[in-house]
């Protein structure tokens, strides 16, 4: 049976594996792939960020009718929204966070390129978190709109 399991890799193991891939001397296709990383990173978030506008414009035309529907509603749908604003405030400070790749310029192309992976890395990171927080939220925000149509 093959062994299947992955190593994670640091931002300078990954770089040379890049290298690996495209060539040690192919800089132009490393920063591509490098940017090409943060487009995606970028529409995933405002794809997060969608789906948080349309839970908070949902709350502002019912979510007064669900908080006085019951003691759980308002607790549940209160508990939602902290969360789903904490996932914005994530996306904000880190994937949506505007700053461009050619903006720093570190002592060698190599460093530059494991600073790229760095941020985004941290940018990864963040949208992952953001994404945890918004599901939390949806899921006191759904139990507050379950507990309205139950209860109410």
């Amino acid at each position: 049976m093959e062994n299947t399991k992955t190593n994670s890799l640091d931002p300078a193991e990954e770089l040379e594996y890049l290298k690996t891939i495209y060539g040690e001397n192919q800089a132009e296709k490393l920063f591509a792939q490098l940017t090409d990383s943060f487009n995606v990173i970028q529409n995933r978030a405002q794809m997060l960020l969608s789906l948080i506008t349309i839970t908070l414009t949902i709350t502002g035309f019912s979510g007064a009718k669900i908080a006085e529907s019951s003691l759980f509603a308002r607790l549940s749908i209160a508990f939602g929204l902290v969360f789903v604003l904490l996932s914005a405030l994530i996306l904000m400070a880190g994937p949506l966070r505007l700053n461009w790749c050619t903006r720093s310029r570190s002592k060698s192309l190599d460093q530059s390129l494991i600073k790229l992976i760095e941020q985004r890395n941290f940018r990864t990171e963040r949208y992952h978190q953001a994404s945890v927080a918004l599901v939390v939220g949806l899921i006191g925000y759904v139990a507050s709109v379950i507990s309205f149509l139950i209860l109410g």
